[in-house]
């Protein structure tokens, strides 16, 4: 029912709940602090009618001058935990014990006031407030308010006499409305907070999905040749300054430029884009895959030796060799030369390495295809 009636002004993050809070704990944090010295300066603010009130009477002015001075320092001590908090669970239990401890300070205090105090503007604006300010869950701040409403009322009806019932009925209304315009508020307010981050994060992935696809070939799903050597210089970089093991692979489709005159060029990207896919399935999870142009494709193997990168490059062409490709109802099938080299001492530069990995492509072809060749 509730949710039919606000229709849009619900708004549930589902498992972004904990990241929203998360990412709005500092600004909480600054809000509650802010909340509680304004209330303080307040509460001393009001030693002035307590002045008036007690015009004529010494030791209970004294005693108000204690108590708001007693709040000022519970609320400040408060304020220096919630300061240092770095939880969202301790800043609930902390702005939730100050705000139920504001309202028995509040209900206590009505003891004192003249019989029809309660009838205040403030009594009436007090429920208000704590819907707007509180950056609770909307289910705590209505628990809070409601027990201050009641506590106003009862501690009227049960502990005053000479209540006019009229300006009861007044209070009671009055209560009435401001917990509906509080509640309509709070869920504006928490569900604005909340759609700006929704629209923050769907923003973020937006950006991360299109620097994501500005890194991946479209047609073989693999990295850009741009991404691939700018991962790969930063593994030789790595390797330079720790010279641990670093291998690369340089594959080739062999005789591709056959198969696109005989079958055509859809059946080349279903070449291409099946070796891409074979090898990034069979392909270590620390290795990175990507494709250097036409129908040649890049492996970086950090921490790898040259006899265990030379392991993987024959699982890889093994497993090519045996998994034609299906076009209509004909087998295309293919293999691949695969040229690797490691990283030694004598390499400067990546490309030194890459140098040689190409030269023993090469070396690949000139022995027959099919086969992998390492220096």
């Amino acid at each position: 029912m509730l949710k039919k009636l606000f229709g849009n002004a619900l708004t549930d993050l589902g498992n972004l709940e904990g990241d929203y809070r998360v990412s709005q704990l500092q600004t909480d944090i600054s809000q509650g602090i802010l909340y509680m010295s304004i209330v303080g300066i307040s509460n001393l603010a009001l030693l002035y009618v307590d002045a008036i009130l007690f015009s004529e009477r010494l030791n209970p002015f004294l005693w108000m001058v204690v108590y708001r001075v007693g709040y000022v320092l519970v609320t400040a001590l408060l304020g220096v935990l919630m300061k240092r908090t770095t939880r969202v669970r301790s800043f609930d239990r902390l702005m939730s014990g100050w705000i139920l401890f504001t309202i028995v300070f509040l209900l206590l205090i009505n003891f004192t006031r003249p019989v029809n105090y309660m009838m205040s503007a403030i009594d009436t604006l007090v429920p208000f407030v704590i819907y707007v300010l509180s950056p609770l869950m909307i289910q705590k701040t209505a628990a809070l308010a409601l027990a201050f409403s009641t506590g106003t009322i009862i501690i009227g009806v049960a502990f005053k006499t000479g209540i006019d019932p009229l300006v009861l009925n007044v209070a009671i209304i009055g209560q009435i409305i401001s917990h509906m315009l509080g509640w309509v508020s709070n869920l504006q307010i928490q569900t604005y907070r909340r759609k700006s981050y929704q629209a923050f994060i769907d923003e973020k992935d937006a950006k991360e999905m299109v620097a994501y696809l500005a890194n991946i070939d479209p047609l073989t799903k693999s990295l850009t040749r741009r991404q691939f050597m700018n991962i790969a210089e930063s593994e030789f970089r790595r390797f330079l300054r720790y010279r641990r093991p670093l291998s690369i692979l340089i594959l080739d489709a062999d005789r591709f430029k056959g198969i696109n005159d005989a079958y055509g060029h859809h059946a080349g990207d279903l070449v291409l884009r099946s070796l891409s896919l074979i090898a990034m399935e069979h392909k270590r999870a620390q290795d990175t895959f990507g494709r250097l142009g036409g129908e040649e494709f890049g492996l970086i193997m950090p921490e790898t030796a040259l006899e265990q990168a030379v392991i993987v490059a024959e699982r890889i062409r093994r497993i090519w060799e045996e998994s034609p490709v299906k076009l209509d109802e004909e087998l295309i099938r293919s293999t691949m030369s695969i040229g690797v080299a490691e990283a030694v001492s004598t390499d400067q530069s990546l490309e030194d390495l890459l140098r040689r990995a190409d030269r023993m492509l090469y070396k690949a072809k000139e022995q027959g295809r099919n086969c992998v060749v390492a220096e």
